[in-house]
């Protein structure tokens, strides 16, 4: 019997208040968040994603859909509102593909920073993300075959490049990618489905380098030769190198659930 009921309701209750206050713990603010949820584009054949959770300005293609029907499968973003629509490309062959881009604003003025969002793609060439002036600057992921990171770090006045080779062979599955900057420790992070797989140190106080002014480009070429893959989803940045506990990955109230029940069984099988 259950001899101690009230006790062990009031344990649950709290048990359950306190995973719930950790699910919902305060998360930083964004710079930028595309949910790739609204499309304020009336062109069929192009979009204007905004800014959706932080401010600036838009993410826009002239090769861009949104895709009700592919989604990350079970993920809820941390903002805790439905996951709809993703992107994907709407032309494919030649340099189509998605091609989305989005101007610079001030916020983008980043010497550490956290950036991550949702992808998958049977592209061989393609380039997820591209945000450098094609100089000794910024932060490109390209090669979808092995997913080679290459960022730039000012150390000592000299902008240095800095590279994380064969991170991931993507292919038709989502998966989460987060690149993690940190200015103050000097290093860089790559984390893939909330795992960190590589790491690189730089030098302790040696800030990113981005030039004001340079563009962000997502999908460069993706999905140009395989259509209707919705290939990227909820991009995400921070002005900081974030804790795991707060990338996008899946819903918090799901670990709630488990725990709860789990907790239950045992009460339940130790009367």
């Amino acid at each position: 019997m259950l001899r101690n009921r009230p006790m062990t309701l009031v344990a649950l209750l709290l048990c359950a208040g306190w995973l719930a206050a950790s699910a919902s713990e305060a998360h930083a603010t964004p710079v930028a968040y595309w949910r790739m949820e609204v499309d304020t584009n009336p062109d069929p054949n192009g979009l204007s994603v905004p800014n959706e959770l932080a401010f600036g300005t838009p993410l826009v293609s002239s090769e861009a859909v949104l895709d009700g029907v592919n989604l990350p499968a079970g993920v809820v973003p941390l903002s805790m509102a439905p996951n709809n629509f993703s992107l994907g490309a709407s032309q494919q062959g030649g340099s189509n593909g998605i091609n989305a881009s989005a101007a610079w604003y001030p916020e983008l003025v980043l010497t550490s920073l956290t950036v991550e969002f949702w992808a998958r793609t049977q592209e061989s060439v393609a380039t997820p993300l591209r945000w450098t002036t094609g100089g000794a600057d910024g932060i490109v992921l390209t090669d979808p075959n092995s997913l080679d990171l290459t960022f730039h770090v000012d150390i000592g006045g000299t902008p240095t490049a800095f590279s994380m080779n064969n991170l991931d062979n993507m292919d038709a599955s989502w998966s989460h990618y987060a690149f993690l900057y940190d200015e103050v420790a000097g290093l860089g992070e790559f984390w893939i489905d909330g795992t960190r797989v590589r790491s690189v140190s730089t030098a302790a106080g040696s800030p990113l380098v981005l030039v004001p002014g340079t563009p962000l480009e997502l999908g460069v070429l993706m999905d140009f030769a395989s259509a209707d893959q919705g290939t990227l989803d909820e991009l995400k940045i921070h002005d900081e190198a974030i804790p795991a506990s707060q990338m996008l990955l899946p819903e918090p109230s799901t670990s709630l659930a488990l725990v709860l029940s789990g907790l239950l069984v045992l009460r339940r099988r130790r009367s």
